[in-house]
């Protein structure tokens, strides 16, 4: 189940997908109870066609799991200060999709914002392999 940092803290070291199963699990059981107070409140179950269903999946797959996973995963084979970067990328990407899949409009100005967003995190993952100054 992982690799014991310390002998003093019970703090075990995880995979990202460890990590990610963990808060699913656990965030899926602490919002049962206020599904099922929707289901006895509505007086009926929510509609279960295939599509909606499909839908569903799709969006905890993608939108939650993997997503989850890879960011838990970096976060354990690079610094925050790297990781955190990424982040920048998601109004960004969400966007382009939205442009791709659903024909959203974009201007000119949103490619080029999104270019330098793009170069702002390519910059922030160089290293400086200049020695830092001596004070």
């Amino acid at each position: 189940p992982g690799e014991l940092l310390s002998d003093s803290i019970a703090v075990f070291v995880q995979s990202g997908t460890a990590v990610t199963a963990h808060a699913m699990w656990r965030a899926g059981c602490l919002m049962l109870p206020f599904a099922v107070a929707e289901v006895v409140t509505a007086g009926r179950w929510p509609a279960a066609e295939p599509r909606l269903l499909a839908l569903h999946a799709y969006c905890i797959t993608l939108g939650g799991v993997v997503p989850f996973a890879l960011w838990n995963g970096a976060l354990q084979a690079w610094p925050v200060s790297r990781v955190a970067l990424f982040g920048n990328l998601i109004p960004a990407c969400t966007m382009a999709w939205a442009w791709l899949l659903l024909g959203e409009p974009v201007t000119p100005t949103f490619w080029l914002a999104m270019a330098l967003v793009v170069a702002g995190v390519v910059l922030g993952q160089k290293t400086d392999s200049a020695p830092a100054p001596e004070s």
